[in-house]
């Protein structure tokens, strides 16, 4: 008999969209950069409906999921057929809520749960990559706005501009430090900043957390035998 999805075991299914979104935007880049628009955009609605699949289990947040994800696809359509690269932010919109939406279950489930198991501690690494993801959408939004945000971003399309901003993301979220990317306007600047404080946070408060939850690691395996 299949499996039920449950809260015991959603995480999976939500980090493989999330590992999935991130090599499709490096592996877009070196392969399709020529299509890259179509193929992050159908790389992007894949991600989004097994993202909505994880989180199934609350009514709500499914619902709204899926109002997202309709509406991602009609404005990608409509963008793509009449090329109107000007509303690109609108697309991006819809994936930075998307992933805000997605981050919420797993807050709850993750740092606020009595118990520590699997899912959860995978459930911890999907609020990292989400960390990461809606920082991206904030500096692609920043970019189609003001273009100059960053140095070593020349061009003003997104789906160029995405992997290049996953890679800076993660950088400032891991509070390795800069390369060959660099913040230059002031609003740019505060958002890296505050990126960064957010990276150092969580990772404390992660590192806090299974620190005091050893005796339920212990027990992991037990619980889900």
């Amino acid at each position: 008999m299949k499996k039920k999805l449950s809260e015991q075991d959603n995480f999976s299914y939500l980090l493989s969209s999330l590992i999935f979104i991130l090599f499709m935007g490096a592996f877009t880049d070196q392969f399709f950069s020529g299509m890259g628009q179509k193929v992050l955009i159908a790389a992007m609605i894949i991600t989004m409906i097994i993202g909505i699949w994880s989180i199934r289990s609350s009514r709500y947040l499914f619902s709204i999921g899926m109002t997202l994800l309709l509406l991602d696809i009609a404005s990608g359509i409509f963008i793509i057929l009449f090329d109107r690269s000007d509303l690109n932010f609108i697309h991006i919109i819809f994936l930075l809520i998307f992933f805000i939406l997605t981050l919420q279950p797993a807050i709850e489930q993750t740092l606020f749960s009595p118990n520590i198991s699997n899912n959860s501690i995978i459930g911890s690494i999907c609020i990292f990559l989400l960390l990461g993801l809606i920082w991206t959408m904030v500096y692609l939004l920043l970019i189609e706005f003001i273009p100059e945000s960053f140095s070593g971003i020349t061009s003003n399309n997104w789906h160029k501009n995405f992997p290049e901003l996953i890679y800076l993301s993660f950088i400032i979220l891991t509070t390795l430090g800069f390369g060959d990317l660099l913040p230059v306007a002031p609003l740019a600047r505060f958002l890296v900043y505050i990126e960064a404080i957010a990276g150092t946070f969580y990772m404390a408060l992660i590192v806090s957390s299974l620190v005091s939850a050893i005796p339920s690691i212990k027990n992991i395996s037990k619980e889900d035998v």
